[in-house]
Formats: C-alpha cells, sequence, structure tokens
C-alpha cells in the first residue's frame, strides 16, 4: 500500500513518539519528527534516513505554537499531509494541597495546549486544502481512570480525549477522523528513569506489571502499530473514540489474590 500522505509525529526522540517514527516511515510515510531535544532527534532521523525513510526533523518546543507552524510546513514540503500524531508529553506527580504552579503549568502546557495547537494546524490544512486526514493523539488510561498523585496529568488526558470527540463531530463531515490511543505502562526511557526513583525500582517495576493481567509493561512498538493500524484505510470507520492499550487493565475490577490464605472458597 502506497501512504497517502505525509505524518507529523511530536515527541519523536524517545519512547512512544520514536517508535511511532520508526513505525511509520519503515510503512513509507514521509516523516516530519519533532521534539525539542535536538541531539537525540537528529540521530534518530539519521537513522530513519539510513534505512531509506524520508524524514525531516523539526526541533521545538510544542508548548510554542511557531513550533506546530513549521512542522506543518515541513510535512507538506515532503507531501499532501495526512497524518498528525500528537505524542509530545510528560508526567508529574502532584499534592493538590501542595501545588507547584509553575510545574502545573508545564504539563498543562505540553500536554493539552500542545496538543491542541498542533490538531489547530492539522485541521486548518486539511480544510484548507479540502483534503481528508487522521488525527491522532497519544492519551492515557489515566484519561478515565484516577491515581493517587495524578491529578494534572489526568486532567490534561481527560482533555485530549474531549479535543479528539470534538474534532471528530466537528469536521467528521469534511473525511477528518479524530481518535486517541490511551495506553497503560509502556516500557519508555521515562518510566525507567521514573521507577528508578524508588527505593526499590525492581518492586515498582513489579508492582506496575501487576496491575494489567498481561502483567508486563508494554512494548513502545505495540503503541506505534495500533497507530499505524488507525492511519490506515482500514479504521476508515473509527473516529472520536479512545483506544484503550493496556494488556486489559482498564477491564480490571479486582484480581485474585497471590496470598492463598486470603482467597475466598465460595
Amino acid at each position: 500500500m502506497t501512504p497517502p500522505g505525509s505524518v507529523v509525529v511530536t515527541g519523536a526522540a524517545s519512547g512512544i513518539g520514536r517508535a511511532i517514527a520508526q513505525r511509520l516511515a519503515a510503512d513509507g510515510y514521509p516523516v516530519a519528527a519533532v521534539d525539542l531535544h535536538v541531539e537525540q532527534l537528529e540521530a534518530v532521523v539519521a537513522d530513519l534516513r539510513a534505512a531509506g525513510g524520508r524524514v525531516v526533523a523539526v526541533a521545538g518546543d510544542v508548548r510554542d505554537r511557531d513550533c506546530h507552524r513549521r512542522a506543518r510546513a515541513a510535512a507538506t514540503e515532503l507531501a499532501p499531509l495526512w497524518g498528525w500524531v500528537g505524542c509530545a508529553g510528560i508526567t508529574r506527580l502532584h499534592d493538590l494541597t501542595d501545588l507547584d504552579e509553575a510545574d502545573a503549568r508545564e504539563v498543562v502546557d505540553i500536554n493539552q495546549l500542545g496538543l491542541l495547537w498542533g490538531s489547530a494546524e492539522a485541521v486548518d490544512e486539511w480544510t484548507t486544502a479540502g483534503r481528508p486526514g487522521v488525527l491522532l493523539v497519544i492519551s492515557s488510561v489515566h484519561a478515565g481512570h484516577a491515581a493517587e498523585r495524578h491529578p494534572v496529568y489526568e486532567m490534561t488526558k481527560a482533555a485530549a480525549e474531549a479535543l479528539v470527540r470534538s474534532v471528530a463531530v466537528t469536521y467528521g463531515p469534511r473525511g477528518i477522523r479524530a481518535v486517541a490511543v490511551a495506553p497503560g505502562a509502556v516500557d519508555t526511557p521515562a518510566l525507567r528513569a521514573s521507577m528508578q526513583s524508588a527505593a526499590d525500582p525492581a518492586a515498582a517495576q513489579h508492582r506496575l506489571e501487576g496491575f494489567s493481567p498481561a502483567e508486563r509493561l508494554a512494548r513502545p512498538e505495540e503503541i506505534a502499530a495500533v497507530v499505524a493500524f488507525l492511519l490506515s484505510d482500514q479504521a476508515g470507520y473509527i473516529s472520536g473514540t479512545a483506544i484503550p492499550v493496556d494488556g486489559g487493565w482498564t477491564a480490571v475490577l479486582a484480581r485474585e489474590s497471590q496470598d492463598a490464605e486470603a482467597r475466598r472458597r465460595s
């Protein structure tokens, strides 16, 4: 299958974003890869070009609307814009009773406004050109479920899914689809660093793995595979919703205790 156009991927220098850029480039999509970390981004782009991908680096901060304008221009120079994948995001732990305003604003500006600016550029490109397109945002299981000390992060992910619904409803008649992908715990450098902050990193990982019936972390490539599917014509009737990729995590009400003495028999 010949890809129908180019794709912008934000947060492309590491983790899920990197895996998405790799997968889409391998599938033949021209990719505009966006990230704040210039050296990492250039290394990723060099690797993808060496493998035959048509990839351009766009160094910038997603909090800056001009970054998205430059990404739009870079992508359309490669080919007409087909997809926009908003992946750049950060996680922070917060207590509402001791909330650092600057830290909270950083999460909102990156996770929420960063998606808004990119979505606006993508939709404007498609409506101006009279072309269809696909907006994908990387959400989280946190969008619909709560964990302690994640209020700001969860607020931004819920907002991301609300944005998807708005775009799908407003621009669906013009052939524009919008879908959120909601991963559970994914084995990324950021998550590894977070687990290393625990007194016992192995115990922290084991606990996190145990939340999912799959009893493991997702691989970034598994999230990228879902993104590739959603960009394809095979997903042409999927819009305005969130697709969980969580190993069954959000299906769980309760799991059997590992303590045999605590298991009920009737």
